[in-house]
């Protein structure tokens, strides 16, 4: 104990709070928060604490000795405390931390009424703080719906709440974790981890999905003589949930992983060493102010903590945007990429990566700058997929990017050997009046995809790639999709998009145009509700990087688009 206050001490002395500066928040939807330990009282205000039950307690209840609420508040905050006690380094809080009771072992909500009480919840947040972005965390979830996938009504209000209604104006960033294995059979780990679904309401379209992986390692043999690790360094969890077995029409989940703790097995046993998971603020029951923690909760507090770190940077950005850099930064470590190339996976391996660990591991300084040997373009742009023309809905816009690249200087690497990634990110309406979706485009409101010209494809060509209705009675094909890492048979799934495109310089420097288009959704099938009016909102992450450090890709892109902006061409089909 006396160590432990050692620690608290040093942190309260080099913590520092700037979130009056900014109108940035991160809202937990949990058990509660006990705002008493010393780490939390100073940066959690009393009246930001909120419940939707009818008893107005607003602390921390539960039946766990350290909490639940509360230990995930500190791992907003801070981050996994170990790493904080490590260092001297000044530690700056600036954004404001909120919480809505949601969750009452003793007073479990209908399964059904879940979606109703998160719109409650999530308006308690907005009275709180109405000017505010906020990522939303939810860390507590259902597995007493075999989803496989499926919307639920509470995705479905997840999806809603994100994607805005006539009331809500402002969209919203839902951070949800995809749940956890029970302890008892994650001896069985990895294969186990394929057999259950993630969980209900973490199939949101919309929401990003947390699921878990770790760089614990550390084991003290003495106090464990005959333990085992579960789980490798770099590797999913062993808590991990999956979408394995999640029928191929819907999304692919988690989205991304961050760290989520290890274990170790014991003559049979599952142990959770505290050397092997997160250290957090303990609710106070105990005399410890500091409770180990692990799983999708701590991986899902951590990555509400980037997404408000990404606002902080990027104040005006969308929730859509915010989302697209966190995927957009995320990659596989070697570990969960079995020590190979991504190339050298088989199609049938890289959709078990993508349902197992997403996209992979964010890197925040990767999402926030442009090193020298890479260059990050990003754009927010409107698009009116569908249009009304002789009695029936038709597709109206896609649009057309004339990337800048510098082409002489890319030309002049020739064979250097460079990396195009590209992301799309977009909110979908989910479908109000069908509640037993068969499909994906029975409950998205639309779909966008991207394609990006092949080498000597003239733009005319290209768009007739694009769409039937451009093309001339003379029109042949000049190209096709090659040399992306995924493909569109992978990615194309959901309601964001990644790829990754390798090739060499000379190559990419003729490839420099990209389309966004829309595909069919329930605004367009639907004639009847009169939705092909509308617009909709998406956000583009294009990024070229070489593996060459001493190869500048930076500065000459930059001193092209001082002048030459990528924005869109606007084509009506």
């Amino acid at each position: 104990r006396i160590e432990q206050d050692n620690w608290i001490n040093n942190l309260l002395q080099r913590v520092s709070n700037s979130s009056d500066q900014n109108k940035i928040s991160v809202c937990l939807l949990d058990t509660g928060v006990n705002r008493g330990n010393p780490l939390l009282t100073p940066h959690i205000e009393e009246h930001y604490l909120s419940t939707v039950f009818a008893d107005g307690h607003v602390a921390d209840k539960t039946d766990m000795r350290s909490g639940h609420g509360t230990p995930m508040a500190g791992l907003i905050l801070y981050g996994d405390l170990s790493e904080v006690f490590g260092n001297n380094h000044p530690v700056n809080i600036p954004f404001k931390f909120e919480s809505v009771r949601v969750i009452d072992h003793n007073k479990p909500h209908d399964l059904l009424n879940y979606g109703f009480v998160t719109i409650d919840a999530v308006s308690n947040a907005e009275i709180m703080n109405p000017d505010h972005k906020r990522a939303i965390c939810i860390a507590v979830t259902s597995n007493d719906n075999q989803h496989l996938g499926k919307p639920s009504l509470w995705s479905a209000t997840i999806d809603m709440l994100s994607f805005g209604t006539e009331d809500i104006n402002e969209r919203n960033l839902f951070i949800i974790s995809s749940g956890n294995l029970a302890d008892e059979i994650r001896n069985e780990y990895p294969l186990i981890n394929d057999d259950h679904s993630i969980n209900d309401p973490a199939q949101a379209f919309n929401a990003i999905t947390v699921g878990a992986y770790t760089l614990k390692d550390q084991l003290d043999f003495n106090l464990f003589p005959e333990a085992e690790i579960l789980a490798n360094r770099g590797a999913m969890s062993p808590c991990n949930t999956t979408s394995s077995i999640w029928a191929n029409e819907w999304p692919r989940k988690p989205d991304i992983v961050m760290e989520g703790g290890n274990q170790a097995i014991q003559q049979g046993a599952v142990l959770s060493p505290d050397s092997l998971q997160l250290l957090s603020t303990s609710c106070g029951k105990t005399l410890n102010m500091l409770t180990a923690f692990g799983d999708t909760s701590a991986a899902t507090a951590l990555a509400s903590r980037f997404a408000a770190q990404l606002y902080i940077q990027y104040p005006h950005f969308r929730p859509e945007t915010i989302r697209a850099l966190m995927v957009h930064s995320a990659n596989w470590t070697p570990a969960m990429l079995g020590n190979r190339n991504l190339g050298d996976l088989s199609f049938g391996q890289k959709v078990k990566l993508i349902q197992t660990v997403g996209y992979g591991v964010p890197n925040l300084q990767r999402a926030v700058h442009s090193a020298s040997n890479s260059l990050t373009l990003i754009c927010e742009a409107e698009l009116k997929p569908y249009k009304y023309e002789e009695s029936r809905v038709k597709t109206d816009q896609f649009h057309l990017y004339n990337l800048p690249w510098p082409v002489e200087a890319l030309a002049e690497l020739y064979n250097t050997p460079v990396q195009l990634t590209v992301t799309l990110s977009y909110f979908v309406e989910p479908n109000p009046g069908n509640k037993r979706y068969a499909k994906a485009n029975n409950y998205m409101s639309h779909a966008l995809r991207f394609k990006m010209n092949d080498t000597n494809e003239s733009p005319d060509a290209f768009a007739g790639r694009i769409s039937a209705e451009m093309r001339e009675d003379d029109y042949q094909n000049e190209g096709r999709e090659r040399n992306w890492k995924l493909g569109e048979d992978l990615r194309n799934k959901g309601s964001i998009h990644k790829d990754i495109w390798e090739g060499n310089a000379a190559d990419l420097a003729t490839r420099n145009i990209l389309a966004i288009y829309p595909t069919t959704g329930w605004w367009k099938t639907r004639r009847k509700v009169e939705r092909y009016n509308k617009t909709i909102r998406y956000s583009l992450i294009i990024s070229i990087s070489s593996p060459n450090s001493d190869i500048d890709i930076y500065t000459p892109v930059k001193n092209l688009i001082e002048t030459k902006v990528a924005i869109p061409v606007e084509i009506r089909v």
